[in-house]
């Protein structure tokens, strides 16, 4: 998703009058954050207010789009996190084995996508039950699921396997291909465009 498409509000206009610009998370590590934005890709820091209040504050992940105080001679200061469009997120047990949680949380992975890919093998691998769980997840997260079965060139009926996926949501889109004979490839490059994440 482009950012101009579902983020621009006069808000966000107010605030980049302040110094402050867009920019878009493409690395977490621990503290430090790897962000793209107009002067290209900078490292950035969280403000000091993320850290106040941690039970409760939100960290950046890939994906997110933040405003940021651009520093040219050293990390930048990510002062807001914008709101997003779609997450995918785990249970986090805080380090502690299921059984002994006293507060389970929620963990966002990612962020502002617009597909989600599943993919399984047509081979003995190929488990419906478990894509049945994955579509759950995805539909849950606001991206769009996309099933890929790969590895058509080993089946006999690629198309079969595409129907018993398609009864799991309508809400999924399913294609069979093969890397190696370039089976349905075509399909796979409508949703490899530019501006679609």
């Amino acid at each position: 998703m482009r950012f101009e498409e579902i983020y621009k509000s006069e808000r966000i206009l107010t605030r980049e009058k302040d110094n402050l610009i867009v920019a878009r998370v493409s690395e977490v590590q621990r503290e430090l954050f790897k962000v793209l934005c107009g002067y290209g890709e900078t490292n950035a820091k969280l403000k000091g207010a993320f850290y106040k209040d941690k039970m409760n504050k939100e960290y950046p992940v890939v994906g997110d789009y933040v405003l940021l105080k651009y520093n040219e001679n050293g990390d930048s200061l990510i002062q807001e996190i914008c709101e997003r469009k779609s997450s995918f997120s785990r249970t986090d047990f805080s380090g502690h084995a299921a059984g002994y949680v006293k507060t389970v949380k929620e963990q966002v992975i990612a962020a502002n996508f617009d597909y989600i890919f599943i993919l399984s093998s047509l081979n003995h691998d190929f488990n419906l039950n478990r894509i049945t769980r994955y579509i759950s997840v995805a539909l849950q997260s606001g991206g769009k699921p996309i099933v890929i079965l790969t590895k058509a060139d080993e089946c006999d009926n690629p198309e079969a396997y595409i129907t018993q996926v398609k009864s799991i949501s309508e809400k999924a889109d399913v294609l069979a291909i093969s890397a190696k004979t370039g089976y349905g490839m075509k399909q796979l490059n409508v949703y490899i465009q530019a501006g679609k994440l």
